[in-house]
């Protein structure tokens, strides 16, 4: 039986450790010494490969001298088993981004805005997000019509974005799919689906700079089960709608304005 992936809160409790740590510019060896610790223990919590009690994240955030709300907050982390939201904008970047580097398939879903991993520099500092992990394994993402047809940045920088969406669909580990008009209303929202081979996946919602980490199987099994296959255009159609969004932006001289 495959060992089961850390769970989003012990993940951002471990980075925000590290990070604390770091902000005091002290070395593991010097924390474990000020603890009675052995080195390792310090290791082993800040890479998640050991589960830290919330009598220990005291100990380590005295030290870090983390005061106030901020630790209250994370000592939240350290006793928390449901789904939780998590204020630390930054931190809980970091944990999604440890995530997709692990992850073996990403599935986004991209109702509002085109998903962080698919984004232009120019696109994603209009929005004030984005990443880049695309190529190193099979990325899916599902965009609606109306993603492709809202303006973002200037009409310059929405057409280089919709031209780089074809160019990325070309990769063979990319595959778009977009969701026409036609296809009426569906269950929507901006999420992202990480799929780690045999263990178990997590679900990443996305809102106004936070975010919630769903990893118990029963709040991820409808986001798993899925039925946009049956509503989405097929890969080549998708590639063609995008293409006659961008000759249609031409057509009308968006190139020529800013």
């Amino acid at each position: 039986m495959p060992k089961p992936k850390p769970t989003p809160q012990a993940r951002t409790l471990a980075e925000a450790l590290r990070v604390a740590r770091k902000a005091t510019k002290l070395a593991a060896t010097e924390v474990a010494d000020k603890l009675a610790w052995s080195q390792s223990t310090i290791s082993r919590i800040e890479t998640c490969l050991r589960a830290a009690s919330a009598e220990e994240v005291s100990a380590l955030l005295a030290v870090y001298q983390v005061t106030g709300e901020r630790r209250e907050a994370l000592l939240s982390l350290a006793r928390v088993s449901e789904p939780w939201w998590f204020a630390d904008a930054a931190i809980q970047k970091e944990t999604l981004a440890q995530y997709e580097k692990e992850a073996t398939k990403i599935v986004a879903f991209g109702t509002t805005l085109v998903p962080d991993l698919l984004r232009t520099p120019s696109y994603a500092r209009a929005v004030g997000a984005s990443g880049a992990v695309l190529g190193q394994k099979r990325f899916v993402a599902y965009i609606d019509e109306a993603v492709l047809r809202r303006q973002v940045g200037g009409p310059r920088v929405m057409t280089n974005q919709l031209r780089h969406l074809i160019a990325l669909a070309e990769l063979p580990t990319v595959e778009l799919r977009v969701i026409p008009f036609a296809a009426g209303a569906y269950p929507g929202g901006d999420y992202v689906l990480l799929e780690f081979g045999p263990a178990r996946p997590l679900v990443y919602l996305k809102h106004r700079g936070t975010g919630l980490f769903l990893h118990r199987p029963g709040d991820v099994a409808p986001y798993v089960q899925s039925t946009m296959d049956t509503i989405a255009l097929d890969p080549a159609r998708s590639v063609r709608l995008i293409e006659s969004v961008v000759e249609a932006r031409a057509q009308r001289g968006d190139l020529l304005r800013q």
